[in-house]
């Protein structure tokens, strides 16, 4: 079985074609596509940086003067050359920014890992190939095959052409959550209260909830958020891990709070905050568990076994934050519980970002 009809991934592609390469996006993507570049020894084709109109400013990046689009097709004149997306989104407006240039430059969207350094290459395929297909061959319908093998093709490819294959809407995962019964919602990675919101509105079923996020600021807008939705949830400012206790992490403002050990860049500004697992939470009835925990996901199921094994509650844990998440989550999960039905989902966002699998 091969998952993917692709016979290269896009650093090797990249490394044929030796096109010059225009960089949109000056954050964190780019630096991390720049190392990669660096590493595959390809940072010389980098010719320009760009960015949208607003972002523009006078200003250097990575010893490139950042320009706008309409700049950087000035500096080519004729010059073919290849854009490379270095940041992440789902807003409609940005989304249309990105076709229009996609419309009229050869356009990818690298895939790099929000965590981890394994990066999903040809060769990592590969080397994992016997439990990708395990996971492929125990998905439970064919809108989630059709949506696995087309996420594996744009992690090898950096074609965003795949992921609109693998589109889902957003409200087609009621279709699948239908097995949520009475219990507890356990909302980990609960951020402003968005998800905390839209399930218990959805499913009157769930009688109460404990909602997690690590991120300070966020958390005061989730306690906000619940204090409104005026039901019986607590809300925890603490990490989810395997075991508890406590951590040093990222005093900044933003969804990147997580422990340093899962960070690949130096942090100054750290604090101390609680970790906590889904077992110690002792809630009398898990009916369904959302996972969406900043690259920690496969931690988090380590500390929810006797939770799962006991109430077998229905699960949406996010696959996209390490490159071993598309087939180590499904692995793990199957070993505590091997008689939960396995879906795969993607709402529109790149990169490949907003994927998860659904066990019911």
């Amino acid at each position: 079985m091969n998952i993917s009809g692709t016979k290269q991934d896009l650093w090797e592609y990249l490394a044929c074609e030796r096109r010059p390469i225009a960089l949109y996006g000056t954050g964190d993507g780019a630096d991390k596509i720049i190392s990669v570049l660096e590493k595959e020894g390809l940072k010389d084709l980098i010719a320009a940086v760009f960015a949208s109109d607003g972002f523009v400013r006078d200003r250097m990046f990575h010893g490139y003067k950042v320009i706008s689009y309409s700049e950087c097709c000035e500096k080519f004149g004729d010059k073919d050359f290849i854009v490379l997306v270095c940041f992440g989104s789902s807003r409609p407006e940005v989304l249309s920014q990105v076709d229009k240039i996609r419309s009229e430059r050869e356009l990818y969207v690298p895939d790099v890992p929000v965590y981890g350094t394994n990066l999903f290459t040809r060769g990592y395929y590969e080397s994992n190939r016997s439990d990708i297909e395990e996971v492929y061959s125990r998905l439970e319908d064919e809108k989630s095959r059709i949506c696995f093998s087309n996420y594996i093709s744009y992690k090898l490819t950096g074609d965003i052409k795949y992921l609109e294959n693998a589109e889902s809407d957003p409200d087609g995962e009621f279709e699948l959550l239908q097995a949520v019964s009475e219990g507890c919602f356990i909302d980990l990675g609960a951020y402003y209260g968005d998800t905390l919101t839209r399930y218990l509105n959805k499913f009157p079923c769930l009688d109460k909830a404990v909602a997690v996020e690590p991120e300070r600021h966020s958390f005061k807008k989730l306690t906000a958020c619940a204090e409104e939705l005026n039901a019986d949830i607590t809300c925890i400012n603490a990490l989810v891990g395997s075991r508890t206790g406590t951590e040093e992490v990222s005093d900044s403002r933003g969804r990147g709070t997580r422990a340093l050990s899962a960070s690949n860049v130096e942090i100054k500004n750290t604090r101390t905050i609680d970790v906590v697992t889904v077992d110690s939470l002792s809630v009398d009835k898990a009916g369904f568990i959302k996972f969406d925990v900043e690259g920690s996901e496969s931690e988090a199921l380590e500390g929810a076994k006797e939770t799962i094994r006991k109430d077998r509650p229905v699960m949406k844990i996010a696959c996209y934050h390490r490159s071993e998440d598309v087939f180590a989550i499904v692995k793990k999960v199957l070993e505590i519980r091997s008689d939960y039905k396995i879906y795969m989902r993607h709402t529109r966002c790149i990169p490949g970002w907003d994927t998860d699998f659904y066990f019911v």
